[in-house]
């Protein structure tokens, strides 16, 4: 929505955000409205950045009083593929799901046949550039020492990631393959979720954490870990505006970790409408602003329509970057 001056807008956009989580108005009035408790689902251990949107997502909808209660359901498994499964069986208004870039490769790679045209895309929320950190006494001192030491010695270092074919994932080979480093002799390591990924290295398990700012930046601050770069066009605002990007490093790499929020597959059109608008006004809220500020966020809220279009769009990306890098899952 592009915001103009003159209190015609202020009043048009405040009915807006009323409709949405009130119900009010005669159109509003007979559409669907949740008549038992919500649950929004997430495909992750709580801790991770995912778990931390989905609860920003059930706190603000309590508090613009949705009559029922929210609860957040983790689900972590599979791809994701144990969450999705676990929505579709609720099958109705009152459960959403968290998604991730696995909604869309687990079918390229062969892991689980369920993809995006199995759930009902309701908004693309926000993305979130992805780190490269290792630990703060690790010899690797800087983006272009890591990027050396793999061209010459691909498996002389670990990666951590959330699952094969993950955002994370993804954005570690994006970054490698643009570097030159060959992609199949490297070692990548899946766990659950994102907290873990960062766990393990802080461990010493793994070497190398692909971690977006939220899940990695309080380590940054504690002195136990260094993010080397980072996959943004440009250098990220606020504390990690210290932070390189790989294309000061002369990699020609970008990638983000997108979040969007799907319902079941046979969600009704009054249900997708209920939750298109509701989606669309808490992005607006000063309590979303004050979080994506915070975890560094980049505003690119797509509605429903917008969703959709945009799953196919990537899928078609990434169907291509799996099967250059030998990923994807031949018929």
């Amino acid at each position: 929505m592009r915001f103009s001056p003159g209190m015609r807008v202020v009043t048009a956009v405040v009915a807006t955000v009323c409709a949405a989580w009130l119900g009010a108005g005669a159109a509003q009035a007979a559409d669907w409205q949740p008549a038992k408790p919500i649950e929004v689902i997430v495909g992750t251990p709580p801790g991770g950045p995912l778990d931390e949107t989905a609860r920003l997502i059930q706190t603000l909808l309590e508090k613009r009083n949705v009559g029922v209660p929210v609860a957040v359901v983790n689900k972590p498994g599979g791809g994701h593929a144990i969450a999705m499964t676990y929505l579709n069986q609720r099958g109705d208004g009152h459960a959403i799901s968290m998604a991730l870039t696995n909604l869309l490769t687990n079918r390229i790679i062969g892991s689980h046949p369920l993809s995006y045209g199995d759930v009902t895309p309701l908004a693309r929320m926000s993305s979130e550039y992805i780190g490269m950190s290792v630990r703060a006494d690790s010899p690797v001192k800087d983006g272009k020492a890591l990027i050396a030491q793999l061209r010459a010695n691909p498996e002389s270092l670990t990666f951590a990631i959330t699952n094969r074919a993950s955002g994370n994932h993804v954005a570690a080979a994006a970054v490698l393959k643009a570097a030159g480093v060959d992609l199949k002799r490297v070692k990548f390591v899946s766990f659950k979720g994102a907290a873990e990924t960062t766990l393990s290295v802080l461990g010493g398990h793994v070497d190398v954490a692909m971690a977006t700012p939220t899940s990695a930046w309080k380590h940054v601050q504690a002195s136990k870990l260094r993010m080397v770069a980072i996959s943004a066009p440009a250098r990220v605002g606020g504390e990690v505006a210290s932070v390189p990007t790989w294309k000061e490093l002369g990699v020609n790499a970008v990638s983000a970790n997108w979040r969007a929020v799907v319902g079941p597959k046979t969600m009704t059109p009054p249900q997708v409408t209920y939750w298109d608008q509701a989606l669309g006004a808490m992005v607006k809220t000063p309590e979303w602003r004050e979080a994506a500020r915070k975890h560094q966020w980049s505003d690119d809220y797509l509605n429903a329509a917008g969703t959709l279009k945009f799953f196919q769009d990537e899928y078609k990306l990434l169907d291509a970057l799996l099967t250059e890098l030998g990923d994807a899952k031949k018929p």
